[in-house]
């Protein structure tokens, strides 16, 4: 049981940045609907990466926790007067639903006129593929998802999603901030001459994720390109079922132990298939792969295909095992400037897609006071990247001044426009947590 839900902000491990803390100035709470001391998947691992950008640019509070927890922590935030003098909060919900207390908790804020952003994550219960409401709980909490998901940005001043896909399935036509996931700062490292391995991260033991057909597609392709190979890297428990005797090996691997892979990877992989759900998806591992500096190749799952059309720094291809085998064969093939360019392209984006940009854009659209937080020292700019979308804009539009969205069966810790079980890069690979509530 924890003792204290209401965490200064050098006790949720900020405190390695503590230098860096803003002990003046603007003050900002941030309400995480996850618990952030329990390890790092999909959602926590966007979180995390927020609560420290914003950690060094305003004072910052933190409520973080699943329902129950939360209940307590907000109602002693309430009666403790801390409420005075909040300049902002940020709400990042999860994919279970919101509890009574946090709409009270907001709509107490927003008498008291403090403005709050709610960032909405995902919307699997309206997808059959990825929820199964086999239980009468599960079946409630599917009926219940939108009416309570609509309350929730109700009492919110603005809200936020990660694709203009997932915003429309759960807002409707509100106007609504973009903040996909953002990119880890890039790594260099140098292409081996003899490289000639592609990088899948992630659960690979169904095809949420599409490693089977991966797997199928690189059989094909050594038939032409008998030098390729394929690394799988996953959590343990979350191999694949079916492994061939050559070109593919499965090995477990976290954070640096993954960079150690660059020098001989020609391309990251993301394999999903196209599905309604996978369409609006942006997963995590998307960014991730960005800052690795090597091409992409992708299916063209609607969101990812446009991050990386438009980033320029991969190929797209469909969704069948022979379309993925034809872009294996065209990646080993390129030239070594080809795919240095798109490497390039790849940096770039991760750069114009950091995490300081997205803090900067939560601070923006709270409408903090102008010089209230350093974006100079901070790295970036104060205009926010992810504009608000009108009603009469449609998927696949970019707005001015929004970077151009470069933007990770059962269900466990699930990024908005993250597939299941999934979470890579820096903090670890493979899958996530189960969730605890409905």
């Amino acid at each position: 049981m924890r003792r204290d839900l209401v965490v200064p902000i050098d006790s949720t491990g900020v405190r390695e940045r503590a230098g860096q803390r803003r002990e003046t100035g603007p003050r900002l709470l941030l309400i995480s609907m996850y618990p952030l001391d329990r390890g790092l998947w999909g959602p926590t691992v966007r979180i995390t990466h927020l609560r420290d950008e914003l950690a060094r640019m305003v004072r910052l509070d933190v409520i973080d926790g699943y329902r129950g927890a939360r209940r307590l922590a907000l109602a002693r935030y309430a009666f403790s007067g801390k409420m005075r003098g909040l300049d902002g909060i940020y709400v990042e919900s999860s994919s279970a639903l919101p509890s009574e207390v946090d709409i009270a908790f907001m709509g107490l804020a927003r008498a008291l006129r403090i403005p709050v952003l709610t960032y909405f994550r995902d919307a699997y219960q309206l997808f059959p593929e990825y929820y199964r409401a086999d239980t009468p709980r599960r079946w409630l909490g599917a009926k219940a998802f939108l009416p309570a998901e609509r309350a929730l940005a109700a009492v919110s001043t603005a809200v936020a999603a990660p694709s203009v896909g997932l915003a429309r399935a759960v807002l409707a036509e509100r106007p609504v901030v973009l903040l996909p996931p953002g990119s880890r700062e890039p790594v260099d490292v140098p292409l081996d001459s003899d490289a000639s391995d592609l990088l899948f991260v992630g659960n690979a033991r169904d095809d949420v994720q599409g490693a089977p057909r991966l797997i199928e597609a690189v059989t094909r392709a050594r038939t032409r390109h008998e030098f390729v190979t394929l690394t799988i890297v996953c959590r343990p428990g979350e191999e694949p079922t079916k492994v061939p005797q050559d070109g593919v090996r499965v090995i477990n691997a976290e954070g640096g132990e993954i960079d150690q892979l660059l020098p001989k990877t020609i391309a990251t992989v993301i394999a999903r298939p196209r599905n309604a759900y996978n369409d609006l998806a942006l997963p995590v591992k998307l960014f991730d792969y960005l800052a690795m500096g090597r091409p992409l190749l992708v299916t063209n799952c609607t969101e990812t295909a446009r991050v990386v059309l438009e980033a320029g720094c991969g190929l797209v291809v469909k969704d069948s095992a022979a379309a993925i085998a034809e872009g294996i064969v065209e990646v080993a093939s390129m030239a070594p400037e080809a795919r240095m360019r798109m490497g390039d392209a790849a940096h770039r984006a991760a750069i114009a897609n950091s995490w300081t940009r997205r803090a900067e854009t939560i601070l923006a659209t709270l409408d903090f006071p102008a010089g209230g937080f350093d974006a100079e020292k901070s790295g970036g700019s104060t205009q926010p990247l992810g504009e608000a979308l009108e009603p009469s804009d449609r998927p696949g539009k970019v707005g001015a001044g929004q970077n151009p969205t470069h933007h990770q069966g059962n269900r466990k810790g699930h990024e908005a426009g993250q597939s299941p079980d999934e979470q890579v890069g820096s903090e670890q690979a493979g899958g996530g947590q189960p969730e605890r509530e409905t």
